[in-house]
C-alpha cells in the first residue's frame, strides 16, 4: 500500500462503494477501510450453510439514471424484478398495504371503520378553522389521517422503531417518508388502481440482485480492487489527524495491530457522531455538544431457518403493528428470490428488534433474543409447530437508524457547518449525514463526493430526499432510464 493515496473512504456500505467505484474508474489510487467481513454495511448479505440473509429487507428502487446505471453495470442479468407484498399485521389481523379498503373494513370492523372516517374528518376541519403546521409525527399523521388510524397503523410500529413517543418525532421525518400521502388519496389509489401516482409507498414491484442486496456491493468491490483499490475489511479506523498537507486516518486491523495512512481526501459513511469523537484535533465543544446530543438506534436481526415443505408466509416483509410484541418487522427472503434457500423446503427468516442500552432487547443475550424472536412469531401465528427453526443466529448493528427526534435539526447543522471549514472532508450516507435516506441516496451522495475529488463541485448534502418520484411506478417503469428526474442536485453548489 503507498503511504499517500488520493483518498481514504471510511465504510463499504452504499455510499463508500460507490465513491470508491467512481475513484477508481479515474484511476485514483483509494483506499477503502470497513469494520465488517464483507461489503454493503447494512444493505451486506449474509451466507449461512446454503441459505442467505440480508440484514434487513432491501428493495431497490431509482428514478436516477446514475444509480441506475451502476446497478445494471454491476449485476447485469443478475438484476431481478420482483412483486411486492407487504402487510400490516395489527392485532391479529392482516391489512394489505398500501391500503385496500374493504380489507380494512373488515379487519376494523364497521363500527370502527366509521370511527377512523369521522376522526379523519373531523381533523381536516378542525385543521381547515385553525390551521397550523404540524410539529410532531403524531401532529402530521393525525392531520393526513385522523387519530384512530393513527393509533392503529402508525403509532406503535414507529415507536417501536424509534423508541421515543411519536410527539417528540420531528414531523420533517414523517413528510420525508410519507409525503403526499392521506387517507383519502390512499383510498383512491387502492379502488382505482391509480398507477401513475407520485405517491411514496405505494410502488407494486421492485428490483432486487439474484443472491440478496449484498451481492451489488461485493461486484462494486471487487470491481474497485480489479482497478488497484484498497480494500481492507475487518479493521476499524480510531482517529482522523489534520494536518498541513492532508489526513492521516488511523486504523486498528482484526489483530489488533494500528495502521495510519496518508491522504489528500477523507470520504466518511461513519456516523456523523463517531466521526466527530474521531477527528484530531476535537472541534469546539459547541460541535461536540450538538454532535453528542443526536441519537441513534441498534438493530437486531434474529435470523434463522424454518424448516417446512410449503412456504410459512407469502410476504417479502411484514410490519408488525401489535404493541404486544416487540418484534418490529418480518422478512421472508425467499420471497426476495429462491436463490436465497438452500432449497425449497428452508425459508430463510430476519425478525427484527430496534433497540437502545437499557432496554428489554439489549437486556438479553443472543440467546434470550433467539427465544424471544421464536416465542413471538409462534404467538402472532406466523410460526406454527410444524415449522421447525434450525440455525438461529443474531447480527447486531449498531448504530443502524439515526433518530429524527424533535430539534435534531439544528444539531446537525451545527455540525455540518463545522465539517465544512474542514478541506479535503466529506461525510456520505445515512451514517454520515444523519439522515433517514434510501440506498439510491446514499449512493448518489458517494458518487457526487467522488465527482467532488475529481474536480466538480456538488453540495452532497443537496442530494433530495424528499423526492416524491423516488417510490413512484412499477419495476419495469425504473428500468426506462427517465433522464428528467435525477437525485443530482440540477446546479453545482
Amino acid at each position: 500500500m503507498p503511504d499517500t493515496v488520493d483518498a481514504v473512504i471510511i465504510g463499504a456500505g452504499p455510499a463508500g462503494c460507490a465513491a470508491a467505484s467512481v475513484l477508481a474508474d479515474a484511476g485514483r489510487a483509494v483506499t477503502v477501510i470497513d469494520r465488517h467481513q464483507s461489503a454493503g454495511g447494512l444493505a451486506r448479505t449474509l451466507q449461512r450453510n446454503g441459505n442467505r440473509f440480508d440484514i434487513g429487507p432491501h428493495r431497490f428502487f431509482t428514478r436516477s439514471p446514475d444509480v441506475l446505471d451502476i446497478w445494471q453495470r454491476f449485476l447485469g442479468k443478475d438484476l431481478t424484478s420482483v412483486d411486492r407484498l407487504t402487510r400490516i399485521l395489527y392485532r391479529s389481523h392482516f391489512f394489505n398495504y398500501p391500503l385496500s379498503p374493504l380489507n380494512a373494513v373488515t379487519g376494523l370492523g364497521i363500527g370502527t371503520s366509521v370511527h377512523a372516517a369521522a376522526s379523519f374528518g373531523y381533523r381536516k376541519f378542525k385543521r381547515a378553522i385553525a390551521p397550523r403546521e404540524p410539529e410532531s409525527f403524531e401532529d402530521w399523521v393525525c392531520d393526513n389521517f385522523g387519530r384512530v388510524l393513527y393509533e392503529a397503523f402508525f403509532r406503535h410500529y414507529t415507536e417501536k422503531v424509534w423508541g421515543i413517543p411519536c410527539s417528540r418525532i420531528s414531523a420533517q421525518w414523517a413528510s420525508q417518508r410519507i409525503k403526499g400521502l392521506n387517507l383519502a388519496r390512499a383510498a383512491v389509489n387502492a379502488l382505482f388502481k391509480h398507477r401513475t401516482s407520485n405517491v411514496k409507498t405505494l410502488v407494486d414491484r421492485f428490483l432486487y440482485p439474484r443472491c440478496g442486496s449484498g451481492m451489488l456491493y461485493s461486484n462494486m468491490i471487487r470491481g474497485f480492487e480489479r482497478n488497484g483499490g484498497a480494500y481492507i475489511p475487518q479493521a476499524e479506523v480510531t482517529r482522523v489527524v489534520r494536518g498541513e498537507a492532508g489526513w492521516g486516518v488511523e486504523y486498528r486491523t482484526r489483530d489488533g495491530a494500528g495502521h495510519v495512512i496518508q491522504c489528500r481526501h477523507v470520504v466518511s459513511s461513519a456516523t456523523i457522531s463517531d466521526l466527530v469523537e474521531m477527528l484530531s484535533p476535537l472541534p469546539p465543544k459547541e460541535v461536540l455538544d450538538a454532535s453528542r446530543s443526536l441519537k441513534y438506534r441498534n438493530h437486531y436481526g434474529v435470523n434463522f431457518v424454518a424448516k417446512y415443505h410449503e412456504n410459512i408466509f407469502p410476504d417479502n416483509w411484514i410490519y408488525v403493528h401489535s404493541p404486544e410484541v416487540q418484534t418490529a418487522r418480518i422478512a421472508n427472503y425467499a420471497n426476495f428470490s429462491k436463490h436465497m434457500q438452500r432449497d425449497s423446503e428452508h425459508f430463510p427468516v430476519t425478525v427484527e428488534f430496534f433497540s437502545s442500552p437499557g432496554d428489554k432487547v439489549s437486556s438479553l443475550d443472543d440467546a434470550g433474543r433467539i427465544d424471544l424472536a421464536i416465542g413471538e412469531l409462534r404467538y402472532l401465528g406466523l410460526l406454527a409447530e410444524q415449522h421447525l427453526v434450525e440455525d438461529p443466529f443474531v447480527v447486531f448493528s449498531r448504530a443502524a437508524y439515526p433518530v429524527m427526534e424533535m430539534g435534531y435539526a439544528s444539531r446537525v447543522a451545527r455540525v455540518k457547518a463545522f465539517l465544512g471549514t474542514l478541506p479535503g472532508l466529506q461525510t456520505i450516507g445515512r451514517a454520515g449525514m444523519f439522515q433517514y435516506n434510501n440506498q439510491d441516496h446514499s449512493i448518489m451522495t458517494g458518487l457526487l463526493a467522488a465527482r467532488n475529488i475529481l474536480g466538480e463541485s456538488f453540495d452532497v448534502w443537496c442530494v433530495n430526499i424528499d423526492a416524491e418520484y423516488l417510490e413512484s411506478g412499477t419495476a419495469p417503469d425504473l428500468c426506462e432510464r427517465d433522464r428528467e428526474e435525477s437525485l443530482a442536485p440540477e446546479r453545482p453548489a
